[in-house]
C-alpha cells in the first residue's frame, strides 16, 4: 500500500458525477435549487469556476476521464459508436457504419489499474459509459450494488457514485403541471422566449436537482458514518453542459463548462479559484494525490495542489444521426471556435432532444421566424468560420468579437496553439469513416492479442504477456474480480485459475489454466 505524500495514510478518493447540468447551482450564483449538501461540500472545499468537459455529451466525455485523454485521441469522439449489445459488424442506424470500439494509437490504460495495482479498491456505482469496451481490470465491483464498504478493513478506496436525477430525460418525462405563481417565480435567462413551456422545463430542472442533493447528502454521510469524511479527497462534477437546447451537446460554455467542487484532505485549501481545470486532468490529479507514478503518460495534468494549465480544448464531432465537427480552445478570458462546416447551421436536429417542450417552442418560433437574434443565430443556414467571445464576461457567448480588430492578436494567439493541439490529436481531423479505415481493416474485425505465456517454478508462476501495452490480470476459477498482473510478480493460485489481457480496441482474450 502506498503512503500518502504527507505522512498520512493513503487517502480516499470519492467522485460524485451528476449529469446533463451546468451553472445552475447557489456557488456560481444561482440559488433557485435548495442544495444544501452540495452547498457544505463546497464549502469544505474548493469551487472550481473553469472547469471544463472536452465533449458536450456523456460517453466521450466519460472515456476522458477514465483515461485522462481527449475523446479526439481516443477515437470515442462521436457518440453512440459503440454499442455493448451490437454483434460484429451490426451497423449503426445513425451513421451507417459498424458499430465500433476504438482502436487508439497511442498507450491508453484505465487509471483505475494504476489504484488497484497498489491495493486500492475501487468501485463503480453504476455506468460503464466509455463509449468503448471497459477493462475488466477498472474496477473491484461495478454495479448498482458497488459501494466502497464492501473492502477489506482499512483498505484505502477510489468510488464512484453517478446520479442521473438530473439527465436530460428527467426533464421531458416530467408530466408535471405547475401553478402560475410557480411558472413567474422561475429564474429565465432572457434569451428564452418567455413561454410558460420553457420555464416549466427550468423549474423542473431545478427541482431534478433538489433531488441530486438529497441523494448526494446519503452518500456524504455514509461516509461520515464510517469516520472516513476526513481523509477523502470528493470530486462533485458534471459530465457535461444543462440538459436544455444550446446547453448539451454545444462547444459553448453551456455546454462544456462544468459545475465542480474539490474537497481536499488539507482543510486549508479552501475557496474559489478561476484557474482551467479539464477532465483529462483528473486521472493524473488522482494518481498525484495518491503518490502513484506511472509509466503511461496522460494528455492532462494534475491539478492537486497546482496550477498547470494555460489552455482548454473541446470538441464536437457526430451527436447520434448529427455530425458537425467543431473546435474550441480557451484561456484565461477568451475562447475561439473553429467550425470546419460553414455551410450548416449549429443547430444539428436530435431526435432525442426534440421531446422537450423548450426544443419544440423554439422550432415553432423559428418557423415563424420569431426568435430572438440569440437563438436565430443558432439556427442560421450557415456559421462563421470563426468565433471569438470574452468568455470571462459572456458566458453565454451572446458577443461574437471575431470581426473587432481590437482582438486580432487574441485570436491569432489562440489559433496557434488550437491548430497545434488539433495536429496532435491523432483522430480529430479526419472523418469518422476514414477513421475507421486506420484503425481497422476493412471487414472491421477486432484485432486480436497474441496468447500470453506462463512460466512455472518451485516458487510460483510468472506471466509473459506477449503484447505492447497490455493490461494483465489473473483470478483463482471461482473468483468474480480481476486481480492486476505487474510485471515479473509470483502468483500462487489456490487453484484453477484464468489470464485475462486487455488493450483498448482488441479482443479481450481470457485464458483458463490448471494449478
Amino acid at each position: 500500500m502506498s503512503v500518502y505524500c504527507i505522512g498520512q495514510e493513503s487517502p480516499n478518493f470519492l467522485w460524485l458525477v451528476c449529469e446533463d447540468q451546468s451553472l445552475f447551482f447557489s456557488m456560481y450564483g444561482d440559488s433557485s435549487a435548495n442544495t444544501p449538501n452540495i452547498d457544505q461540500l463546497a464549502k469544505d472545499g474548493v469551487v472550481y469556476q473553469n472547469c471544463y468537459t472536452p465533449s458536450p455529451v456523456c460517453a466521450p466525455s466519460r472515456s476522458s476521464l477514465i483515461t485522462g485523454m481527449y475523446p479526439t485521441t481516443l477515437g470515442t469522439h462521436h457518440m453512440r459508436a459503440y454499442k455493448k449489445s451490437a454483434e460484429n459488424n451490426a451497423i449503426n442506424s445513425h451513421n451507417s457504419l459498424p458499430y465500433y470500439s476504438a482502436k487508439p494509437k497511442k498507450p491508453i490504460r484505465f487509471f483505475t489499474e494504476d489504484l488497484r495495482t497498489i491495493g486500492y479498491y475501487c468501485t463503480n456505482n453504476s455506468k460503464e459509459d466509455y463509449n468503448m469496451i471497459t477493462s475488466p481490470l477498472a474496477w473491484d465491483e461495478s454495479s448498482q450494488a458497488a459501494h466502497w464498504r464492501n473492502r477489506q478493513e482499512r483498505q484505502s478506496f477510489f468510488s464512484v457514485f453517478n446520479f442521473n436525477a438530473t439527465h436530460e430525460s428527467s426533464v421531458w418525462n416530467n408530466k408535471i403541471t405547475y401553478s402560475k405563481n410557480e411558472l413567474e417565480n422561475v429564474l429565465t435567462p432572457n434569451f428564452f422566449p418567455d413561454d410558460d413551456g420553457i420555464k416549466s422545463d427550468l423549474l423542473t430542472n431545478y427541482k431534478n436537482i433538489e433531488k441530486l442533493d438529497e441523494q448526494i447528502g446519503v452518500i456524504i454521510n455514509e461516509l461520515k458514518a464510517d469516520s472516513l469524511y476526513e481523509n477523502t479527497f470528493i470530486f462533485f462534477f458534471s459530465d457535461h453542459g444543462g440538459p436544455f437546447p444550446r446547453y448539451k451537446r454545444s462547444i459553448y460554455e453551456t455546454g462544456i463548462r462544468v459545475p465542480m467542487v474539490a474537497k481536499w484532505i488539507d482543510n486549508t485549501y479552501r475557496g474559489n479559484t478561476r484557474q482551467l481545470v479539464s477532465f483529462v486532468d483528473f486521472a493524473p490529479t488522482v494518481l498525484d494525490a495518491a503518490n502513484i507514478k506511472r509509466e503511461f503518460p496522460f494528455e492532462g495534468v494534475s491539478f492537486f495542489k497546482k496550477n498547470q494549465r494555460y489552455y482548454v480544448y473541446a470538441a464536437t464531432d457526430r451527436f447520434d444521426e448529427g455530425t458537425d465537427m467543431r473546435r474550441s480552445i480557451r484561456e484565461s478570458n477568451f475562447k475561439l471556435i473553429y467550425n470546419d462546416d460553414t455551410t450548416t447551421p449549429v443547430y444539428k436536429p436530435v431526435s432525442y432532444r426534440q421531446q422537450m417542450k423548450t426544443m419544440q417552442v423554439l422550432d415553432s418560433l423559428n418557423n415563424k421566424q420569431k426568435l430572438s437574434a440569440y437563438f436565430s443565430n443558432w439556427f442560421s443556414k450557415n456559421k462563421g468560420r470563426f468565433e471569438l467571445y470574452e468568455v470571462s464576461e459572456d458566458y453565454y457567448e451572446a458577443n461574437n468579437l471575431i470581426h473587432n480588430p481590437k482582438y486580432e492578436r487574441i485570436y491569432k494567439a489562440l489559433l496557434h496553439h488550437l491548430f497545434m493541439w488539433m495536429e496532435d490529436s491523432d483522430f480529430g481531423n479526419i472523418s469518422e469513416s476514414t477513421m475507421l479505415d486506420s484503425m481497422f481493416t476493412s471487414s472491421m474485425s477486432i484485432p486480436k492479442l497474441n496468447m500470453p505465456k506462463l512460466i512455472m517454478n518451485d516458487f510460483g508462476n510468472l506471466i509473459e504477456s506477449n503484447n505492447l501495452y497490455t493490461s494483465v490480470g489473473w483470478r483463482n476459477k471461482n473468483d468474480t474480480a480481476w486481480n492486476i498482473y505487474t510485471t515479473n510478480e509470483l502468483i500462487q493460485p489456490k487453484d484453477d485459475f484464468e489470464i485475462v489481457l486487455f488493450r483498448p480496441g482488441y479482443e479481450i482474450l481470457v485464458k483458463a489454466f490448471k494449478k
